[in-house]
């Protein structure tokens, strides 16, 4: 039977041909019923079209420099199979990159990119409000230091795995690949948590963000692709995590 409505992911995974025959037949009859998910899925076209017609700018050296590390990382990963949850990952940060190319944020802002870098949200297709007219008030407001780069849009998994310091690149490709253990236990990001996630990362898009535990104790689990085929920059975080204040327990790089 299919949901009330399908959330995000789903309808993009749809668009870029990501999901299974089976699924995809089952979505698109969805669509043909369902006013508020053909809205949300039309919302997502439109920020595809929009940032394809926005002219490109010139941009920061620094920014650029981060794009092009960005993307060479993930090329590398394209010679390897990845999960589901590994293509979103990389959507997402596609999305943040384009919306960086195509538009300067001058002052408060500007909404095509705070459309891209927020995602949209759960309530049929409706685009996150624009930052305010004082960039430092708003990024408080959000749990973000202040000028800090946002992630892209990700969601956070309960999985309930109690992580180890030997074993936690192996644990994360196996979480990975248990898509549907992921989409069971996903739910959004608290303010607090995408500020930690931001300071965490420097901005870069996580393919995983698990509140789970590490050697029996809470802790969040941050993952992104590193700079090898197969390979993981992980971070271990306390609960209490913040973008000031992050509160390390662990940090792995390339493994």
């Amino acid at each position: 039977m299919n949901p009330a409505h399908y959330d995000y992911d789903i309808l993009a995974d749809l668009a870029e041909g990501l999901l299974e025959d089976d699924e995809a037949a089952s979505v698109n009859a969805h669509l043909d019923t369902c006013a508020d998910c053909r809205e949300l899925s039309a919302d997502l076209a439109d920020v595809s079209r929009i940032l394809a017609e926005a002219p490109v700018p010139s941009m920061p050296a620094e920014l650029a420099e981060r794009i092009d590390t960005a993307i060479a990382a993930e090329s590398m990963h394209n010679a390897t199979v990845v999960s589901m949850e590994q293509r979103r990952g990389r959507r997402h940060w596609r999305i943040l990159s384009a919306a960086a190319a195509a538009v300067i944020v001058v002052g408060g802002g500007a909404t095509v990119g705070t459309m891209a870098l927020d995602g949209v949200s759960g309530d049929h297709g409706s685009a996150s409000t624009p930052a305010q007219d004082n960039p430092d008030r708003a990024s408080s407001e959000h749990g973000m230091a202040p000028n800090a780069a946002p992630a892209g849009t990700f969601t956070v998994a309960g999985s309930g795995t109690d992580y180890r310091s030997g074993t936690l690149a192996p644990q994360v490709d196996r979480l990975l690949a248990d898509t549907q253990k992921l989409r069971a236990a996903s739910s959004a990001p608290s303010a607090q948590l995408k500020g930690c996630v931001s300071g965490v990362t420097h901005g870069l898009t996580p393919t995983l963000v698990d509140q789970a535990k590490y050697e029996g104790a809470p802790a969040t689990v941050i993952a992104v692709p590193g700079n090898s085929p197969g390979k993981w920059n992980i971070w271990v975080v306390t609960p209490d995590c913040s973008a000031t204040d992050q509160h390390i327990l662990k940090k792995l790089v390339n493994a």
